[in-house]
């Protein structure tokens, strides 16, 4: 509930760099390389099958074809990962929108929708949340 009350407490300082990061992120887009990629397996596959049908050694290509699927795939799960991202500072966003006051008593559901671990210390506790935020509480 302490970390909670001081995310409510400090959200008119960071919410606005919050959502200026989130920006960020989200303009960075990896559609025109997918795009490119795609084109290029497109091409190179038509390649692969006139070598293959002409007996010819397509190994080079075959190699050239799986870096790219692996290119893509790596880009395609940077694309998710940023709209994971997204989607978890929006909820804390919200969150902190909606709450006018201090948590007054335990929520499970929100402990499971905004914080993603609780470090314990001696002398403190560090709470992550999902949204990367983090915030420690002196015991």
């Amino acid at each position: 509930m302490i970390a909670f009350n001081q995310l409510i407490a400090q959200k008119d300082d960071f919410l606005p760099e919050m959502k200026l990061a989130m920006e960020r992120a989200m303009k960075t887009s990896n559609s025109p390389r997918v795009i490119e990629i795609d084109e290029q397996l497109e091409a190179l596959q038509k390649e692969l099958l006139k070598k293959a049908n002409e007996k010819q050694s397509i190994e080079e290509l075959a190699d050239e074809i799986g870096t790219l699927r692996e290119e893509k795939q790596n880009l395609l799960a940077e694309e998710a990962n940023r709209a994971g991202m997204k989607q978890r500072l929006d909820e804390l966003e919200a969150f902190l929108t909606e709450q006018t006051t201090e948590v007054t008593e335990y929520d499970e559901g929100l402990v499971r929708q905004l914080i993603e671990k609780i470090t314990v210390y001696d002398d403190h506790l560090a709470f992550e949340f999902k949204s990367g935020l983090e915030t420690e509480v002196q015991m």
